[in-house]
């Protein structure tokens, strides 16, 4: 269940991940994200210049992309593949939280530099929006 909710708010960010593989992509996809901007503050905090998850954020919606790791407050996430169509980029994750281990597959497209939207291609009416907090 934890993998589940992990997934849902941090598949985003794993697409991100994936999406680091590209060069242009890596640029725009590392970071810390948030499905609500104004949560940034209690989600994260920056230790070194890197954001970090603040260990009280289990239960928020967010995530960190760094390099090929998609780190979120449950679970974490490795790129294993990504293609490109069109707007849209899709990726191939290896997840696993402290029981269990998954492989997903994670759609999404920006809205502008620092807004990506996370959705099913068999369901696109359903979407989550992410916001990249400042760097």
């Amino acid at each position: 269940m934890r993998l589940n909710q992990f997934l849902s708010g941090c598949a985003l960010s794993i697409a991100c991940l994936v999406a680091s593989q590209a060069a242009p992509a890596a640029d725009r996809l590392q970071g810390a994200w948030v499905t609500d901007a104004t949560t940034c503050d209690t989600v994260f905090s920056k230790r070194n210049g890197q954001f970090t998850l603040k260990r009280d954020a289990e239960g928020w919606s967010g995530f960190i992309v760094s390099g090929k790791r998609v780190r979120g407050t449950n679970a974490s996430c490795n790129l294993v593949s990504s293609k490109q169509k069109g707007d849209v980029l899709t990726f191939l994750l290896n997840c696993a939280d402290k029981m269990i281990f998954q492989t997903v597959s994670v759609s999404v497209r920006f809205e502008s530099d620092d807004r990506i939207v996370r959705f099913d291609p068999e369901f696109p009416e359903v979407e989550t929006t992410y916001k990249r907090c400042s760097r």
